[in-house]
């Protein structure tokens, strides 16, 4: 049986959920992360880089039509960020609603730097989103202050002790901050939730790819050991294409194109893959 394969829409933020949805299926993958809560990142740049296309309550009801009609899936709804000032009530109406669309997980990123509030706010967290039948999903990154690596990430999940939180792999997260595939291996797969696709030149490690985030390369443009990488993932965790590009948009590349450009490179990888669990 095939692994199902995903896109998400960080890989076409030029078109709408509902137009999401019609793509993902047009190019033959399987399963979709969309935005439920629409999110106001505090980065430098990033409010100006984006408006993140979010599923809302005017139009919850044709994409899930659309998803019913096309058998596909809900990886991730999308994105409740861990801040010192977060109220977390703010984020009970994005659950309920990725709840309803059937996702899996919801994914944040911590950026409460300091690490004991984080974990108080994430398990608070947690219980919001078990009410609603959903893990939490972190995704570390080297750019947020809160979790900026797989250990960390790990350590989290080890504190908060809740059974409904791990993370997910992006590899230019993982490649970025000095992650490797045998520290993945290495891990119990209750901690491994579910893993993308990307890549990127150079296996340096840096806290500053905010650029680079934002234009990341396709399989087999730069030289990430994408094989190894997911193959250290369970064989049952779902895979997804989340690669946005700047260099796409600004060439004028319409999001179907580059979805299934997308897929064709992706799906002999994710085929390909030799998961040892």
């Amino acid at each position: 049986m095939k692994r199902p394969f995903g896109l998400h829409q960080l890989s076409a933020m030029d078109i709408d959920p509902l137009e999401l949805v019609e793509t993902a299926a047009a190019c033959g993958y399987d399963q979709v992360s969309l935005f439920t809560n629409a999110p106001v990142v505090p980065l430098e740049g990033q409010e100006s880089k984006f408006v993140f296309p979010t599923v809302t309550t005017e139009i919850k009801e044709e994409v899930k039509q659309r998803l019913d009609a096309h058998g596909l899936e809900v990886i991730n709804a999308e994105f409740f960020l861990m801040k010192p000032d977060v109220d977390l009530a703010d984020y009970v109406p994005g659950l309920a609603l990725g709840r309803e669309l059937g996702a899996r997980n919801a994914m944040t990123h911590v950026f409460e730097p300091d690490p004991l509030r984080a974990v108080d706010i994430l398990g608070a967290f947690c219980e919001l989103a078990e009410a609603q039948d959903l893990n939490v999903a972190i995704e570390f990154c080297q750019m947020t202050p809160g979790c900026k690596s797989i250990e960390q990430a790990i350590w989290f999940v080890d504190q908060v002790g809740k059974s409904n939180i791990g993370f997910g792999i992006c590899p230019m997260h993982l490649v970025r901050s000095g992650g490797t595939a045998d520290k993945i291996a290495a891990l119990d797969e209750r901690y491994l939730l579910y893993g993308q696709i990307n890549d990127g030149k150079g296996l340096h490690i840096s806290d500053a790819y905010f650029e680079e985030v934002h234009d990341r390369q396709l399989p087999g443009n730069g030289d990430f050991p994408l094989h190894d990488i997911l193959s250290a993932l369970p064989a049952d965790a779902p895979i997804e294409f989340k690669c946005p590009s700047d260099s796409r948009r600004n060439a004028g590349v319409p999001a179907l194109d580059y979805a299934r450009d997308g897929f064709s490179r992706c799906r002999p990888l994710v085929d390909g893959l030799t998961p040892g669990r």
